[in-house]
């Protein structure tokens, strides 16, 4: 079980103590996570496999000067305690110096994010699971169509403490629910996912039923030659493509010349105005819909922060040490992040699509340029053909090379936001989206 804020803060103060006594003038920082996680696999109308396991890591980390080192155990009885710290001091002491290792933070404060937390998941027993995958599969058995998917609830604690007065704590319950369908004949594939920290929000037969409508939609899909298109992307696959941007912001790949937002001739873009208006990028880990830890890994406070206002780059991510070196505020890295929707819905971004494309999701993306944030991936589980502001029928997937830099620019119409797993987008249309070639996966 995930352990609360006292015996969290307890199992710290040991081991700060233990480093205290063991390594004396060495800088100590500890974290704890531990964490229950419930799951359950499905596929071929049943339950194929399912899991319930408790846990708890410790990690230490020591440092004398610039030399230091980290060990992680998950025996805590007061030897095992004492001998991860005294492996990590002999190993520290061997280390060699790192000219940019970073002293302890010290006492911090941190803003709530107390929506992460649903206390009914703790108490949730085997059969929540599979009264869940049962209803998909129910779905799935009405429509004569094929569902496997996973289903998974953690409840997991963050516990931070440093030998300068660090205390930190998080307690989350986040819950995961995908489902691809496949139609008898293999021709059609249709997928479905839902994220959120409570419980009574899963709707396992809804979600479902939407990756089956899309497996039902998209057989004998027709051929479609490739080129530069008006998509309407669903949230899924604006999440995928967001990634890379979200990995981009990080301000001394920038500073050293080595991504998109480094400048030509030396500096960075901060502060130019790379798309149009209605383009917002943040983050906060207070936020109801979508909460996550409110710090680091090394308990740096995560703020709310604007990354793209309203088409300006306005903050790059600074890590301690960068920060420290350009006399700049650090950051810290968030968990999630959003792209802020419109007013429109789904079905009116494609209303106004002469020709062009839906796209459910990507999958299998990889970098091409990370000057240009080119991306290149695959279309999976339905692609349909717009024409005249309306689906027409499902076509052929695609490999694309694209920027998520280009679809924000291109971007016309948004709708609003969905959670994806920890982003929050909405669909949204874009144009000139380069459908490189055809794949011929289903």
């Amino acid at each position: 079980m995930a352990l609360d804020r006292i015996q969290s803060a307890k199992l710290l103060r040991d081991v700060l103590a233990i480093a205290a006594n063991v390594a004396p003038g060495a800088q100590a920082k500890v974290g704890v996570v531990s964490a229950r996680d419930a799951n359950a696999r499905f596929a071929k109308g049943g339950i194929t496999s399912a899991g319930d396991v408790n846990e708890t890591t410790l990690t230490v980390g020591l440092a004398f000067g610039k030399r230091h080192a980290s060990s992680t155990t998950n025996q805590l009885d007061a030897r095992s305690l004492r001998d991860v710290v005294v492996r990590t001091r002999e190993m520290a002491k061997l280390a060699p110096e790192d000219p940019e290792y970073m002293p302890p933070l010290g006492a911090q404060k941190y803003a709530s994010a107390g929506a992460a937390y649903d206390p009914a998941i703790e108490k949730l027993d085997a059969t929540a699971l599979a009264d869940a995958a049962q209803s998909a599969l129910r779905a799935a058995k009405d429509a004569s169509v094929d569902l496997a998917g996973y289903l998974q609830h953690r409840t997991e604690a963050w516990g931070l403490a440093d030998s300068a007065g660090l205390s930190a704590y998080h307690l989350e319950t986040p819950v995961e629910f995908t489902a691809t369908a496949r139609t008898p004949d293999g021709t059609g594939s249709g997928w479905g996912g839902a994220w959120t920290n409570r419980w009574r929000e899963l709707d396992a037969g809804a979600t479902s039923t939407v990756a089956i409508d899309k497996a039902l939609k998209s057989r004998k899909a027709r051929a479609l030659a490739p080129g530069r298109y008006t998509v309407v992307l669903e949230p899924a696959a604006v999440a995928n493509l967001i990634s890379f941007l979200a990995w981009s912001l990080d301000a001394r790949r920038a500073d050293e010349g080595r991504s998109f937002f480094a400048k030509a001739g030396g500096g960075t873009k901060l502060g130019e105005r790379l798309f149009g208006e209605h383009i917002t990028f943040r983050s906060d880990p207070g936020r109801p819909e979508m909460p996550f830890t409110p710090f680091d890994e090394e308990g740096l406070p995560i703020l709310p922060t604007t990354w793209i206002d309203r088409g300006q780059v306005a903050a790059l991510e600074y890590s301690r040490y960068w920060a420290a070196k350009q006399s700049k505020t650090p950051t810290g890295r968030p968990e999630g992040y959003e792209l802020l929707g419109g007013t429109e819905s789904s079905a009116k971004l494609v209303s106004g699509v002469k020709r062009g494309v839906l796209i459910t999701r990507f999958w299998y993306l990889r970098w091409l340029d990370p000057m240009t944030m080119t991306v290149t991936g695959l279309t999976r589980d339905g692609v349909f053909l717009i024409e005249g502001g309306e689906v027409t029928g499902p076509v052929n997937n695609f490999r694309f090379n694209e920027s998520p830099i280009n679809l924000l620019k291109n971007a016309d119409g948004l709708a609003s936001q969905v959670r994806v797993g920890n982003k929050r987008v909405p669909a949204l249309r874009s144009h000139e989206f380069n459908l490189a070639s055809v794949s011929n996966a289903v």
